[in-house]
């Protein structure tokens, strides 16, 4: 996607890109998977049968939760539940359709010449894209404050507490948690005795293997117990039991309908594994608010149920409103990336470029929620890999990769959610997150779009006193219409910078540089008169706007590049895991980040 920016002004046409990349899936012709037939009447006259036109794979939903739409022919009125029933008054007989447990979308494969006609019955029909989701970017791109390059680093469960917690003898033992991706190596001995389950919805016959390599590194970084290294690298969680959801094969492709189901996978078998988290290293970027989109709302749904949910910020920085679903989902934990410079002291620490930036692109939230290392990081080599065998130069040692992304540093986060929830059993999804919101330490730019409450600090969400971030508010917001300009102010109100929305820590005290959030405004300037509208902040660059006193113009925003390499002129197929393309891996021209 082309990304029209000015470090002037952030004014950018990344919803006319959205909307035209839409546009065009739509008529591309994409083939999509049946899963089971549905046989359905025709009731609408001139319908178009399987046979006209190209067929289409997409997502139907007819309205959000709970909402009526029009009546059908015997005068009852419907809800979003009944999308299949609906559907079966519209399409053709014959159709493929798969439904799902967490969302009221449907998945169907059906003749281009359809959609019009759906839309016109008031369904929201978006893509069910096929490409390879999972968010790696560059492990030699260098971070804004970062001097020279830093080589591979081990250094993550020293930078976030998770070593002390470990001398404490909390290492996540007694919690699971469910990586979603593209399969786990399970005879790797970093996962004896803890790969406990799983499922492969890939088309494949077992989770426990990963052509790919990107689950693999993914549940290292969560869980591995350094049995490869000889203690080395170590994960977050080494106590962690793990749950492989592997959704695509070695090419890393797969379609956001089988995501979904991923999730639903998890939730139906929370209980037989003992599911407390599931890890979403993943991301696409939204085709519309947080309300309708198909894997926002399959996310709130395994939230809800009980799952504490991390899901990767993009890979798509720095650029405002670059934050991928389900990341913009304003109940998940999004994670950004910070480097460490292989450093252990936070005053080396920098935010990386690449990871993307808030606010959301439709609903304005205030994300991401948090940092955690994700450059230059090494965790496991699944041996004959795809990344694997086309990065030979990111090998280390003889058992190990390095890799840098955001999906790197949820992982990590993923874990120390895991350590969080063994020092105290029992507690929500919420306070799981105000634990991991309230004691993040203070981020380099102290940006809430770039860094959220700061860096990742495990130690003391383990240890530390309670704290329950309510998200009662985030819900209702997003119930409500989305207007086509979302004022801040109104995004800030069902936020974690909203002392209402917390209990058991005392926010009015936390200020970004003496600047109490918990008053409104922002350094005399009230977001009340500001507006997303998806192509400016109306008229405000950022320039103009001072920073608790430091302006952007003093930094790297105005017409200087970030360490030399201009980010707009920076395409996806010239980024890789260490300098090298990649060169065994199809993007296939998606969306993905």
């Amino acid at each position: 996607m082309k990304i029209r920016t000015s470090r002037k002004g952030v004014s950018w046409d990344m919803r006319d890109a959205a909307h035209s990349l839409r546009r065009r899936l739509l008529a591309a012709g994409t083939a999509g998977v049946s899963l089971f037939a549905m046989a359905a009447p025709a009731a609408m006259a001139n319908t178009p049968t399987a046979g006209e036109g190209p067929l289409q794979s997409v997502l139907v939903e007819y309205a959000p939760p709970g909402a009526t739409i029009a009546a059908d022919a015997a005068g009852v009125a419907s809800t979003r539940t009944d999308t299949l029933g609906l559907l079966g008054s519209v399409l053709p007989p014959g159709l493929a359709t798969q439904t799902f447990d967490s969302t009221g979308a449907v998945a169907v494969t059906l003749p281009q010449a359809l959609i019009g006609v759906l839309e016109a019955d008031g369904a929201t029909v978006s893509p069910d894209t096929h490409g390879n989701p999972f968010l790696s970017t560059t492990s030699t791109a260098t971070c804004p404050s970062a001097t020279t390059y830093s080589p591979p680093t081990g250094y993550f469960p020293t930078d976030t507490g998770a070593n002390q917690l470990a001398g404490a003898g909390d290492t996540g033992q007694g919690t699971t948690v469910a990586i979603l991706d593209t399969g786990i190596d399970g005879s790797l001995p970093d996962f004896a005795g803890r790969l406990i389950g799983g499922a492969d919805l890939s088309g494949g016959s077992s989770p426990f293997t990963d052509g790919y390599g990107h689950g693999t590194f993914v549940a290292g970084l969560v869980a591995g117990n350094g049995a490869s290294s000889n203690g080395q690298y170590v994960g977050e969680a080494p106590g962690a039991n793990l749950v492989s959801i592997k959704v695509a094969g070695a090419n890393g492709a797969t379609s956001i309908s089988t995501i979904i189901h991923g999730i639903d996978w998890a939730v139906n078998h929370q209980s037989q594994y003992g599911i407390n988290v599931l890890n979403l290293s993943l991301g696409a970027m939204p085709t519309g608010p947080t309300a309708t989109e198909p894997l926002d709302q399959a996310v709130e749904y395994a939230w809800n149920a009980g799952i504490t949910v991390v899901v990767a910020a993009g890979n798509s920085g720095p650029f405002n409103g670059t934050i991928t679903s389900p990341g913009d989902d304003p109940l998940v934990i999004t994670t950004g990336a910070f480097a460490d410079n292989n450093s252990p002291a936070p005053a080396n620490w920098a935010a990386c470029p690449f990871s993307s930036v808030g606010p959301t692109e439709y609903d304005g939230w205030l994300k991401p929620d948090l940092v955690a290392p994700g450059r230059s990081v090494v965790s496991l080599l699944d041996p004959g890999s795809t990344i694997a065998t086309a990065n030979p130069q990111a090998v280390v040692g003889t058992a190990n990769f390095v890799g840098s992304g955001t999906s790197f540093s949820a992982a990590i986060t993923s874990g120390a959610a895991a350590l969080v929830l063994s020092a105290n059993p029992g507690i929500s999804p919420n306070a799981i997150k105000g634990r991991l919101l309230g004691n993040a330490m203070p981020g380099e730019l102290g940006n809430p779009f770039v860094e959220g409450h700061g860096f990742l600090n495990a130690y003391d969400a383990a240890t530390g006193p309670p704290m329950v971030y309510h998200q009662g508010p985030a819900a209702l917001a997003e119930a409500s219409s989305v207007p086509s300009s979302v004022s801040l102010s109104s995004a800030w109100g069902p936020s974690s910078w909203n002392p209402a929305n917390w209990t058991g820590s005392a926010w009015d005290g936390s200020a970004w540089d003496g600047s109490s959030w918990t008053a409104g405004p922002w350094n005399g300037s009230s977001w009340t008169g500001s507006a997303w509208d998806g192509s400016s902040w109306t008229g405000s660059s950022w320039t103009g706007s001072s920073w608790t006193g430091s302006s952007w113009t003093g930094s790297s925003w105005t017409g200087s590049s970030w360490t030399g390499s201009a980010w707009d002129a920076m395409a996806w197929d010239g980024s890789s895991w260490t300098g090298s393309s990649w060169t065994g891996s199809a993007w296939d021209g998606d969306l993905w980040a």
